[in-house]
């Protein structure tokens, strides 16, 4: 066998190789994306979404229930992926990464980055959703500027 012929085998394997490896870490990808999403929506095993049924009473609404402007919503999906990622134990740089932070200007960004270090580092027990959704969004208006 002439040594043009084994490289060239050798060349069309790596080229394989790496072909193999550039579709299996898109597909780790899409796995890992589907996995960080909040758990705010349950479904069931059909996979149909699942929402309460609605009172029948007529009970003011919670704090929480008001709809918040737009950037301090973008903060509270911000700390719920931050929560995620702490109980999954990702690192944090990986959670700076996430699209929500990463493709803003550079003052948001930083806000949003803020955000997402104060609440994967925070210590005890995690809020409860309607708890985390009131410090957020108090923080939310109390320091961060309308875009």
């Amino acid at each position: 066998m002439s040594v043009f012929l084994r490289w060239g085998i050798f060349g069309i394997l790596g080229v394989a190789a790496l072909l193999y490896a550039y579709n299996a870490s898109k597909r780790m990808a899409e796995k890992h994306s589907t996995r960080e999403l909040p758990a705010a929506v349950a479904t069931d095993p059909r996979g149909a979404d699942v929402t309460p049924a609605p009172e029948r009473e007529s009970a003011p609404a919670p704090a929480s229930a008001y709809a918040p402007a737009p950037h301090c919503q973008a903060e509270l999906v911000v700390a719920q992926r931050a929560l995620v990622a702490r109980r999954l134990g990702e690192p944090l740089d990986r959670l700076l990464r996430i699209q929500e932070i990463a493709f803003q200007d550079p003052p948001r960004r930083q806000r949003l980055e803020k955000v997402a270090t104060r609440w994967y580092q925070l210590e005890g027990d995690e809020p409860i959703p309607e708890a985390l959704s009131i410090a957020v969004i108090s923080d939310c208006v109390r320091f961060s500027p309308v875009p």
